[in-house]
């Protein structure tokens, strides 16, 4: 039986400025996999981890998230001004009942949620 991706782009293309960025970048994302974005200054790691999380619409093509999945996207440089621990950080935007999440997440990342923000590098 199929597994149901975590995450699938189909057939994406993006420009900017003419430029183009992705021509046709397929992906499949499944439970237990590992991915890595490798790639030099420039060519596009950001931009298309923020089409995964809807924060740049593709040109062309679609991003299809799977059942009960959230993709996010954090900055490089993000703001941790008015949180004391990494997981009041990671936790901000959640519901009372999601909150397990950070500590899941936390586990699979191998970081303490308890961690002071400023010793975040």
């Amino acid at each position: 039986m199929a597994r149901i991706p975590l995450l699938q782009l189909n057939e994406i293309s993006l420009t900017f400025g003419g430029d183009p960025i992705f021509d046709g970048l397929s992906l499949v994302a499944q439970p237990g996999d590992r991915v890595a974005l490798v790639g030099r200054n420039g060519s596009g790691k950001s931009t298309l981890m923020k089409v995964m999380g809807g924060l740049v619409e593709p040109d062309s093509g679609e991003v299809i998230a799977g059942p009960g999945v959230s993709v996010g996207y954090m900055e490089q440089e993000p703001d941790l001004s008015g949180f004391a621990t990494l997981g009041d950080f990671a936790a901000h935007g959640l519901d009372e009942s999601e909150m397990y999440k950070v500590e899941r997440a936390g586990a699979g990342l191998k970081f303490d949620p308890a961690r002071p923000v400023e010793t975040a590098s």
